[in-house]
């Protein structure tokens, strides 16, 4: 249902406010419908982002090169999900190590989260032995932009009320439970009331946010909570580029009885990561090494080169055996980022137009994640010269001090991590705030580490298992 007047909703009775509608939020929401429980979905912005809501986005990043923070975020129904690029993919199991829930956990949900994001049912997800260090993967594409896909269903639904350009200020209580929140409605400031309340505005926001009412009441939140901190992100860039010859490269796959051979005419795409063995031996962060490939022919500037520093290969593989198809390949990383404590999220001295800060990131890139891409990559350009399967070259930059050119995935994660401890965390397994009673956040801020994939899938699992615990407090 959508509501045009909040003040029709005083004599309802909410379980939950979920405070946005990104995939995170609505996934809660639909969770909580099906067992016949109300909640109240409020969203800052409209069913369309507005050029006037970049002035709520706006933000400064101090440190490494970072992504506008108004392009970076959605203020509309939906959330991010109207200009993500739909891909999904799982997280590992050790990525999972350091969280007070396994990934076995959160795998319960993972029918229900396809359902949702529109995965198709029969392309499961892989991650299979390449040899003994690395690991070949896939990812999904997902169609689903959640402001299309949800809101005839919520306009229908009995259970789920949605109000548009409705702002969270602040939260209002004490330092065990939350008794209201302010909020702005069409320039009303209104004040709800639920029994319980569920921040899900994403990785910058739920911190600004949280943040902001502890700065207007400072016995909302116990100061050793780390608010802000551990803020994450998955640093993109190129690593090199090199030739590959298609019936060595296929043929490989074929002789170590992989079950997923790549099909180069179909899909463009190859994507390869480490085993945990070899992370741990060579204690390095996760890397996603992406290969694109093109066909080229002999006259490319590449093939040319190839020929000039490994005459031997070309001889022997092209010219030798005959082979007809090769490949130019570009190669990039999405890359693990550490969580660090002093990567975080502060409020500036700067205000939007509701008298919020906007907030100040901290955030830098190590000498160890470029060490962790340099090592896997490596790995990757000896299988390639030991099986004769092609030929690599990295880019300088990875053997230098020399800054090198990232793209952030626009994947904000930590701020409000979980954890059993509240020194070093801010929810506990169950998306509760550590000392308040009815406060849960939701959506990637809760991420404690966040290995190299996609994280949308992770999200909507972690929503869907939060909308059950939640429906169990029902009574």
């Amino acid at each position: 249902m959508i509501v045009k007047d909040l003040l029709n909703l005083k004599n309802i009775n909410f379980f939950a406010i979920i405070i946005g509608s990104g995939p995170a939020g609505i996934s809660t929401a639909l969770e909580l419908e099906k067992k016949k429980i109300k909640s109240l979905v409020i969203e800052a912005g409209d069913l369309e982002q507005k050029d006037s809501d970049l002035n709520f986005l706006n933000g400064k990043v101090i440190g490494h090169k970072y992504a506008d923070l108004t392009h970076a975020r959605l203020r509309q129904f939906g959330g991010s999900s109207g200009h993500w690029g739909g891909n999904c993919n799982p997280m590992n199991a050790e990525n999972f190590n350091d969280w007070p829930i396994s990934k076995k956990e959160i795998d319960k949900y993972s029918e229900k989260a396809r359902k949702i994001l529109n995965l198709n049912l029969k392309e499961k997800f892989y991650n299979e032995r390449l040899n003994d260090h690395l690991n070949t993967y896939n990812i999904n594409w997902s169609n689903v932009k959640f402001g299309e896909k949800y809101l005839e269903h919520i306009k229908k639904s009995k259970y789920i009320y949605l109000s548009l350009k409705t702002n969270l200020r602040n939260f209002e209580g004490n330092s065990k439970s939350i008794n209201s929140i302010n909020c702005n409605n069409f320039k009303n400031k209104i004040k709800l009331k639920a029994k319980y309340y569920i921040l899900s505005c994403g990785g910058i926001e739920n911190s600004r946010i949280l943040l902001w009412s502890k700065e207007l009441d400072k016995g909302l939140f116990t100061n050793e909570l780390p608010i802000g901190n551990y803020y994450m992100d998955h640093p993109y860039y190129s690593l090199g580029e090199g030739l590959v010859f298609y019936e060595p490269f296929v043929n490989y796959f074929k002789k170590n009885k992989l079950k997923n051979i790549p099909i180069l005419t179909c899909n463009s795409s190859l994507f390869i990561s480490a085993n945990n063995s070899f992370l741990k031996s060579n204690k390095i962060l996760n890397s996603g090494i992406y290969i694109w490939f093109q066909e080229i022919e002999e006259k490319n500037n590449l093939f040319k080169q190839v020929r000039c520093v490994a005459p031997n290969f070309i001889k022997n593989i092209y010219e030798n055996l005959k082979v007809k198809k090769k490949y130019k390949i570009n190669i990039s990383t999405q890359q693990e980022q550490s969580p660090t404590f002093s990567n975080k999220i502060n409020l500036g001295t700067k205000k939007d137009p509701n008298g919020t800060p906007y907030p100040l990131i901290y955030w830098q890139k190590s000498k160890f994640e470029k060490k962790s891409a340099r090592v896997i990559s490596e790995e990757l350009s000896k299988l390639f010269i030991d099986f004769d399967i092609g030929r690599i070259s990295l880019h300088s930059e990875l053997y230098n001090d020399k800054d090198y050119d990232v793209v952030a995935g626009n994947h904000q994660m930590g701020g409000t991590r979980i954890g059993n401890n509240p020194k070093d965390s801010v929810v506990d397994k169950n998306l509760k705030v550590h000392g308040i009673d009815n406060l849960f956040i939701n959506g990637s801020s809760v991420f404690r580490t966040g290995g190299h994939s996609h994280p949308t899938y992770t999200i909507v699992k972690l929503a869907l298992r939060l909308g059950e615990h939640l429906s169990k407090l029902n009574v």
